[in-house]
């Protein structure tokens, strides 16, 4: 590869400014050639320049009256100064300063490694990598910090502080104390079996005979991670909401909320504990779950009936101070259908198996009969479906055909709960939804961007500080997302991985150069794609310049 300096000119307002570039040339993808810019020399002293271009001049073989050039090296920074950039504004930054220096910046590292994936996900790892990396840089990290046990010392000092950290970052982005907050329960799972948490319990990442750790999130109503609780691992959903509205209210001072759940979580024995007088500000928006909103139908009191389902339109009904919101899903109604029949399909299956049995006289006392029957009707929610008469050697059953199709006319619907009535069934329907950015959040979390698992630590404090700098690291992810949406969401309206924009802007780098004596460092030349996603993030390469480059 050759090296050269070109010369550039660009007229702005009627003035013409010059450039001075090292770089090479190449042909980029569609064969076009191009000039990648590695330095910019327009600052230095013609007299270095020209001793750049003789040293050049002679493949490195520099003539006496020439400085000595040598090219040290290219570190990226860009990724890691935008990610600084959004831990600043969102104030993540600022909150890690009740942490002694040495490990704040150990952890802001922890941080945005897993922001923009600079080394592979561990401790470890980082610390083989960091030194001299852009990471160390935006951090203020010199070599002589980087120990490998300070990494674990960082989350010994993190965890306490983790309240502290969590009440600032809340003040800072929920000054408003009375508004809407989203709660949901994800697991994860363990190598090893030595953490006190870890334990058996419902696994969501499908690994079995894996302990795990239970990890509740809460964030505001526009997708933001605010607090992050982690449980022992067989800690039930349902179990965990109370608790986690009295840490809000002791945390944060919340007196009067809104609390959003799924189904699963808001169930409603805990509904009904939320009626409770100390509980009386806290108010909720959830979803029944279906053998709730069929027990209400086939009530002949509850005001949810058959005769309102409607396809088109939003349908909301109240009574003894909740409200319900009739919705409809196309989607929904398929599954419900064939959910519906495969259940069926098992149920007769079985009928008939006794049939035949009391038919060949293998079957004969009515107490055996019963005892076979209900063994697997009841559990698959399919008796009222049928119609069975049986006794002492005999057995008959048929399908009660206008209650299925009854039933069938309920597929597809589903039913959203408030007890916040001043709500229209619009902004019930759509503050429920947003709970889909709290799984959004755990999806990042686990896997595609941030992963947090498998978790190899087994000190239970360590493990608490590990989750939390995953949350941290989504919120600058949360935020990613939303600042650089035009490009991760461009006109084809194919989805751009924000690794994507990652790797873009590690196209800004820093160069070091020594020329003689002295090293020079300067930023390299980004191309356009570059420089658009540094002004969607509000950044410029001046004052990645300034903030980042040594003097």
């Amino acid at each position: 590869m050759k090296y050269r300096v070109q010369e550039f000119r660009s007229v702005q307002r009627g003035r013409t400014y010059k450039y001075l570039w090292l770089g090479y040339s190449y042909r980029n993808d569609k064969g076009t050639p191009t000039f990648k810019c590695l330095y910019n020399l327009t600052s230095l002293p013609e007299a270095v320049v020209q001793n750049i271009k003789l040293a050049l001049s002679f493949d490195g073989q520099v003539a006496s009256q020439a400085e000595q050039v040598e090219f040290i090296s290219s570190t990226p920074i860009g990724a890691e100064a935008v990610a600084f950039h959004f831990a600043e504004q969102l104030g993540i930054v600022d909150a890690l300063h009740c942490l002694p220096e040495l490990y704040r910046k150990l952890v802001l590292s922890l941080v945005l490694d897993r922001v923009v994936e600079a080394f592979p996900h561990s401790r470890k790892s980082l610390f083989e990598n960091l030194p001299g990396s852009g990471l160390a840089r935006v951090c203020g990290l010199d070599n002589e910090d980087l120990k490998l046990q300070r990494m674990y010392y960082a989350l010994d000092h993190l965890f306490p502080r983790q309240d502290t950290i969590e009440q600032y970052l809340f003040k800072r982005s929920c000054p408003d104390r009375s508004r809407m907050f989203l709660y949901d329960i994800t697991s994860s799972y363990f190598e090893g079996n030595a953490c006190a948490l870890a334990a058996f319990g419902y696994n969501r990442d499908n690994k079995k005979g894996k302990k795990q750790i239970v990890i509740g999130l809460l964030a505001d109503n526009n997708g933001c991670p605010i607090s992050v609780e982690v449980f022992e691992g067989n800690t039930s959903d349902q179990s965990t909401v109370l608790d986690r509205i009295d840490s809000m209210r002791r945390k944060f001072g919340i007196e009067e909320m809104i609390f959003i759940g799924d189904r699963g979580m808001l169930t409603r024995a805990r509904r009904n504990d939320l009626t409770a007088e100390e509980y009386k500000k806290i108010r909720y928006i959830t979803a029944l779950g279906r053998k709730e909103f069929l027990k209400f139908v086939e009530d002949d009191k509850h005001p949810l009936q058959l005769s309102l389902f409607d396809r088109e339109k939003l349908v909301e009904v109240e009574h003894e101070g909740i409200k319900y919101v009739l919705s409809y899903n196309p989607d929904l109604e398929e599954r419900n259908r064939k959910d519906r029949e495969a259940m069926m399909e098992k149920t007769e299956n079985h009928l008939k198996g006794i049939e035949n049995s009391v038919l060949k006289g293998r079957l004969c006392k009515e107490k055996l009969i019963a005892k076979r029957l209900f063994s697997k009707v009841d559990k698959w929610e399919c008796a009222k479906f049928f119609e069975v008469e049986y006794g002492e050697r005999s057995f008959s059953y048929r399908r009660r055909d206008d209650l299925i199709e009854s039933y069938g006319a309920m597929d597809g619907f589903y039913v959203f709960t408030t007890d916040a009535v001043e709500l229209n069934a619009e902004e019930t329907r759509a503050e429920y939804r947003r709970l889909q950015e709290v799984e959004q959040a755990f999806r990042t979390m686990k896997s595609t961007d941030i992963f947090m698992r498998p978790i190899r630590l087994w000190n239970t404090e360590r493990v608490k500080a590990h989750i939390f700098i995953c949350m941290l690291a989504y919120m600058i992810v949360w935020k990613t997302r939303k600042e650089l949406a035009e490009f991760l969401k461009p006109e084809n309206e194919l989805q751009t991985s924000i690794q994507t924009a990652w790797q873009t802007l590690a196209e800004i780098q820093i160069g070091k150069i020594k020329i003689g004596e002295r090293i020079h460092e300067q930023l390299s030349q980004p191309e356009n794609t570059c420089k658009k996603l540094l002004r969607l993030a509000g950044m410029t390469m001046s004052k990645i310049g300034k903030r980042f480059l040594c003097v």
